[in-house]
């Protein structure tokens, strides 16, 4: 352990970021061992690496990444890309748990993640201009149905992409996202299996997200399967909240006829379903069937715990991360869509209609 007054003297320097000159100094060594110990070049022997490794370790010292970005051309910054207005991603756990996932992969690889909120007007120019900055060695984007990323752009700026989600040509390479069609197909079946053959559908914004058209078709796979029409009066639009889960029960619940079973398109909007059924005095699961999908938070505290189908976003984050890096340090050029699995996670929302329509 090394120790006395020389370390004593670098430790009162500690309220400023070490440098590689200190950890020279502490080891006893040259600058240049120090880099090569760094860049785990051969040639050092055992004694000196271990020496200015734990120098390295008591000045709590981080290599400067501007400095070995110099070495090999590298911005040890990762961008991340969500192309949704901030209050969608700063209020939707799913978003956020993709974003977890993004962060702790890069973390993990000693990168930092540089995110990016563009605004909807110009966004075509707004992505050229990020892009083009040089800032990042890659980029992940989060699904966007109206596009905006450039292929091309990346390709001659030989900038490495992912998407966490559909990719906005629906090609089917360089992206990670959950099997949208059969969670919607496992919602319905359930309801079906039930006896529901009334089922309203909230869904989520038109010409938005590629998932909502898969959940979409997913949902009239399980329809047709039971010769079951929907009816266009039973369906309405929200927004993926709280707030719009509770005006769309008032559209589909207040008509003519009404549904014995909902299937929400996310939780949010079927937590604003429960509200609207409270406050009606609409017994669920008596008088109402829900379903929801994603199984964030919510289901498990709402009262009674929320049925849904379970997909895993910060598991979304880190295989499209890890993608991401395989793709900027040459390991593969390209890789076909990965779709990562989806589970029913049966509770307390859906049971049989008491009568059977």
């Amino acid at each position: 352990m090394i120790s006395g007054p020389l370390l004593q003297t670098i430790s009162r320097r500690m309220v400023l970021l070490a440098t590689i000159y200190d950890v020279a100094r502490l080891a006893k060594v040259s600058k240049t061992t120090v880099s090569k110990v760094l860049s785990n070049t051969p040639y050092v022997s055992e004694e000196t690496r271990k020496r200015v490794l734990e120098a390295m370790t008591q000045l709590q010292y981080s290599p400067n990444l501007a400095a070995r970005g110099l070495k090999n051309n590298r911005k040890y910054v990762i961008g991340l890309i969500v192309p949704h207005h901030p209050y969608h991603l700063f209020h939707d756990p799913f978003i956020l748990d993709i974003v977890l996932g993004v962060e702790s992969t890069a973390s993990s690889h000693d990168y930092s993640v540089l995110l990016f909120i563009p605004k909807p007007t110009d966004k075509q120019g707004v992505y050229d201009r990020f892009l083009r900055t040089g800032y990042v060695d890659g980029v992940v984007t989060l699904e966007s149905h109206q596009g905006g990323i450039d292929d091309q752009v990346l390709d001659e700026l030989g900038i490495p992409r992912v998407s966490a989600g559909y990719r906005e040509d629906l090609k089917q390479i360089n992206s990670v996202h959950s099997n949208d069609r059969l969670g919607a197909y496992q919602a319905l079946s359930h309801l079906l299996t039930l006896g529901h053959r009334t089922i309203g559908i909230i869904s989520g914004p038109q010409n938005f997200v590629v998932a909502v058209e898969e959940r979409m078709r997913g949902a009239r796979d399980a329809l047709a399967e039971w010769s079951v029409e929907l009816d266009p009066q039973l369906v309405a639009f929200g927004d993926f909240t709280v707030e719009s889960g509770y005006q769309a029960a008032q559209k589909i619940l207040g008509g003519a006829r009404r549904p014995t079973a909902i299937f929400n398109m996310n939780d949010r909007m079927a937590a604003g379903v429960m509200h609207y059924a409270r406050d009606h005095g609409l017994s669920i699961p008596r008088d109402l069937s829900l379903i929801g999908f994603d199984d964030i938070a919510i289901p498990t505290i709402v009262e009674p715990p929320l049925t849904t189908i379970h997909q895993y976003p910060e598991m979304i984050g880190q295989v499209a991360t890890e993608h991401l890096f395989e793709l900027i340090n040459g390991e593969i050029t390209i890789f076909p869509t990965i779709v990562l699995p989806v589970e029913l996670i049966v509770r307390e929302t859906t049971a049989p209609p008491t009568m059977m329509d």
